[in-house]
């Protein structure tokens, strides 16, 4: 009976919800413990930091509803006929298994830097389509290789188009404005510093998968695969596509007005352009609107989950500890060292709180005040931490889950090659960093 009770309370924690459900209660323990208000009974501060975590619970609402929109349009796409069915078509062209699995990764990787969303189910659904290609020429087929290039998207995303936290800090009035002001995407995403990092991490994870796939063979793998259904636009341009367009020409018309140009692109344009390019590509409301429901059911974890971070960071934020961590930090490094700091910590905490959005809600704070104190340039410390957020999800299981139930293939089997692509990935940007920071 205690076997099975143990089993269960371990099957729960290692879900991503019972995670958060963890570290919530880590943080309003912490907080009654190490809080600044020493001076009430511990009944009145279990009471203060309870209402502390209830107050913050939705404060985050519009940041949530951002990531939502971003992950349902990126999927929207992916399933959309004519890109589902050009990937069917690509997928037919290598001849053998090295191939399919290099094309895999280099289009997933291009998809992902386009949009987080997008590429995790471009690579999935591209993953697949290869394994089925491969087999019906009979030629040696590796469906977990495949895989884990099909997931490569999410181990470079933090540094492309969707990336959450540069983008929020390119919004005015985000919730760090107060402290770091507006951080143009040219100082983050479109920096040289980026760009030598990101080129060099595709270079490299090509060459993994190389090694990879040349010393691995046939692999017998039980797959069991879930269908995934590509909607097909309407034969004429409805009302739907009309207000795409419209909302593409204004979005272009406003981003290119602006005195910073596509320095000033944001979360919320990034949103506003992918909503017009899906309205008008679909044409018809109603296939537009299937294709988002069927988009939705993949948010479904970024909706319950927010606003749990959210309380987080209120019970952190209204308790002072986020300011004693901070001293903690900046009473324990020096300037040099706090890049890989900053690298190392965004990588595990990425293993706790699954979501690049959610994660840079609890730590930024602290990162903003330990460069701010150090006079290190915010938008590099930023784009650090995106790093780190990123390479860790090759070893975390949340975000895999649509590819795995896609591909079929084991989480187990999909780890094995994930763990090779994270050691590699993780070495590089720590001695990238630490020379080039």
């Amino acid at each position: 009976m205690s076997s099975t009770m143990s089993k269960k309370t371990k099957d729960f924690l290692i879900t991503p919800f019972g995670l958060v459900l963890l570290l919530s209660a880590i943080s309003i323990f912490a907080a009654i413990i190490f809080g600044e208000d020493q001076s009430e009974t511990v009944t009145d501060s279990i009471l203060i930091n309870l209402s502390n975590w209830q107050q913050g619970f939705f404060g985050l609402l519009e940041f949530t509803l951002q990531m939502m929109i971003i992950l349902v349009l990126g999927y929207s796409m992916a399933i959309y006929k004519p890109i589902f069915d050009g990937l069917k078509k690509l997928a037919s062209y290598p001849k053998t298994q090295l191939q399919a699995v290099l094309l895999t990764a280099l289009i997933t990787m291009l998809s992902g830097l386009i949009n987080w969303g997008f590429g995790l189910i471009v690579g999935a659904v591209l993953a697949r389509f290869m394994t089925m290609a491969q087999q019906e020429k009979n030629k040696i087929t590796n469906p977990a290789l495949l895989a884990s290039a099909g997931y490569l998207g999410m181990a470079i995303w933090h540094g492309g188009l969707s990336a959450s936290a540069p983008l929020k800090v390119a919004e005015k009035g985000h919730f760090l404005d107060l402290k770091i002001g507006v951080i143009p995407v040219s100082e983050t995403i479109f920096s040289s510093f980026n760009i030598f990092i990101t080129t060099g991490l595709i270079f490299l994870f090509l060459g993994t998968l190389w090694i990879l796939s040349k010393n691995e063979k046939n692999q017998t793998v039980q797959i069991h695969t879930k269908p995934i259904k590509p909607i097909s636009n309407a034969n004429s341009f409805g009302l739907a596509s009309l207000v795409g367009l419209f909302m593409l020409v204004v979005g272009i018309f406003v981003l290119f007005k602006n005195d910073a140009g596509i320095g000033a692109l944001n979360l919320n344009t990034i949103n506003f352009l992918l909503f017009g390019i899906s309205l008008f590509a679909y044409k018809n409301l109603s296939r537009f609107t299937e294709a988002v429901t069927e988009g939705i059911k993949s948010s479904a974890d970024i909706f319950i989950q927010f606003p749990f971070y959210a309380g987080i960071l209120g019970v952190l934020q209204a308790s002072g500890l986020i300011e004693k961590i901070s001293l903690y930090f900046l009473n324990n490094s020096t300037e040099a060292f706090v890049p890989l700091i900053t690298f190392f910590s965004a990588a595990f905490v990425n293993l706790l709180i699954p979501s690049g959005g959610g994660q840079w809600a609890i730590q930024g704070p602290i990162l903003v005040e330990v460069g701010k104190s150090f006079n290190l340039p915010i938008g590099k410390l930023i784009l650090v931490f995106a790093y780190g957020d990123q390479i860790s999800n090759l070893l975390q299981p949340f975000w895999a889950l649509p590819l795995l139930a896609i591909t079929g293939v084991p989480a187990k089997q999909l780890l094995k090659y994930c763990f090779w692509l994270f050691l590699v990935g993780f070495t590089f940007l720590a001695l990238a960093i630490f020379f080039f920071f």
